[in-house]
């Protein structure tokens, strides 16, 4: 469809009460994302030449989210919620010089796919149509509209509660979704009333009146049915949530990417993974992370919005957030590298090890039982179990800088700001408070005292 013969047209106005929820329903997330910037994202797969989104109910909080995604975006205020047509009606002022056609959908469709959009609109243009609604077939169609047809004619839609027992029996439903030419839309809208079971304003009724005109009209089925799956409470959306996430599985197993029991995994929609990395169970893969090729992500980790390079093995256990982890290198299990953490080629970060804004170079070896906050670590350095980076006064966080080649005996304290030149030794136990030239040996140990005949023994 050409972009200059179509404006879009999302219905995000309602207060959606079965939520139980302070947040507008639609900016609800769902894999790391407020389920309206899903669909959003979809509809741009088509051209169109704006997109109106009909807000209502706690409009300033979702108005202010979507300015700063899609900058381009106009609004309608629905003043009352009264139905889906009330809400179409809202844009009547918006549209008096357009005269190309207009899709119209539903915000809380976040499953809907674009290419099954552009199908629908193709259909509609190929077909001359002047009204047409797109339609699905379900196995437990409660709760939907029912298409209804007289020897295979699309003749209305029947909402649920307005529906008589034989109707309910009808699996053909609407989805919410309609392709409508401009020149008829308003027109018809003028004619619709609200003598229905919910005293509302349909949308649908412009289909039976449009009939009785003469106008072309269709329901037109194209899709999965698991795309036309409407959320109205928490349930749905997790079940929702279910089905991206399958897909997004699907996708990245159809890449060349292994999950052992994909079932146990959560990823959220902006991961991506490369070719032959293998995710073992019960991990949670979040935001904008980027995980390289041949890694090994071990069981039980959480990954936020990192970037891991190729041929890294997670171990387990791990959480792992805004940081940046190089090639070749081993992470893990038990281990916690917080935001801002950039650790280099080759290194082993251990268990039972947080590293918190800090540079560890290549070949930086920190197997276990340390702290590393606000420190810079040159390539080669050993970090001995049980290293703190004392980089915290109580009032401000100080930085430590740590040479080539050093190796620090384990329970050694750096009290920051310090720094230690290349290739010094720290013996173990050391209380490091004054910066240390290169090659240097260096112990701050209290004299060992043995006092005789003092043991266990002697304990009253």
């Amino acid at each position: 469809m050409d972009s200059k013969n179509l404006i879009v047209i999302v219905l995000a106005a309602g207060e959606g009460k079965r939520m139980k929820s302070d947040i507008p329903k639609v900016m609800h997330p769902l894999c790391g994302k407020p389920m309206i910037n899903i669909l959003l994202q979809q509809l741009n797969t088509l051209n169109f030449d704006d997109i109106y989104t009909v807000v209502g109910h706690k409009r300033e909080i979702l108005i202010n989210h979507l300015k700063q995604t899609f900058p381009d975006m106009k609004f309608v205020h629905q003043i009352e919620q009264r139905g889906s047509g009330d809400a179409v009606m809202a844009c009547k002022d918006a549209f008096k010089k357009f005269d190309g056609n207009i899709l119209i959908i539903a915000g809380d469709m976040p499953l809907i796919k674009g290419e099954t959009l552009k199908e629908f609109t193709d259909a509609f243009n190929e077909q001359n149509l002047d009204i047409a609604v797109l339609s699905a077939f379900l196995d437990n169609p409660y709760g939907y509209g029912r298409v209804v047809r007289d020897g295979g004619d699309f003749t209305k839609i029947v909402e649920e509660r307005d529906a008589a027992d034989t109707q309910k029996s009808i699996k053909e439903v609407n989805s919410g979704i309609y392709c409508v030419r401009a020149e008829h839309l308003f027109r018809l809208l003028d004619k619709i009333d609200n003598f229905n079971a919910q005293g509302e304003f349909y949308l649908t009724d412009i289909i039976q009146i449009g009939k009785s005109e003469g106008l072309k009209v269709q329901a037109l089925s194209f899709g999965e049915s698991d795309q036309f799956f409407g959320i109205n409470n928490r349930e749905q959306l997790a079940s929702a949530e279910k089905i991206l996430v399958a897909r997004k599985i699907s996708k990245l197993q159809s890449e060349g990417v292994t999950f052992i029991n994909p079932d146990t995994t959560y990823i959220e929609l902006d991961v991506n993974i490369g070719k032959d990395t293998v995710v073992y169970p019960n991990n949670h893969i979040l935001g904008n992370t980027k995980i390289g090729q041949m890694c090994n992500i071990g069981g039980f980790n959480t990954i936020k919005d990192s970037t891991i390079s190729d041929n890294v093995f997670i171990k387990g256990y791990c959480y792992i957030d805004r940081a940046a982890i190089d090639r070749d290198s081993q992470v893990g299990p038990f281990t916690h590298i917080r935001p801002e953490t950039i650790i280099g080629e080759d290194c082993k970060v251990g268990n039972f090890v947080e590293i918190k804004k800090s540079v560890l170079k290549n070949g930086v070896k920190a197997s276990h039982l340390s702290y590393i906050g606000d420190a810079d670590i040159m390539e080669g350095v050993n970090v001995g179990a049980g290293t703190i980076t004392c980089n915290y006064d109580g009032f401000r966080k100080h930085k430590t800088f740590i040479g080539k080649n050093v190796f620090i005996g384990s329970d050694t304290q750096l009290v920051a700001p310090v720094s230690v030149g290349d290739d010094t030794l720290i013996a173990a136990g050391t209380t490091v408070t004054k910066d240390i030239p290169p090659n240097s040996l260096v112990h701050s140990r209290v004299k060992q005292v043995n006092l005789s005949n003092m043991g266990m023994k002697n304990r009253k």
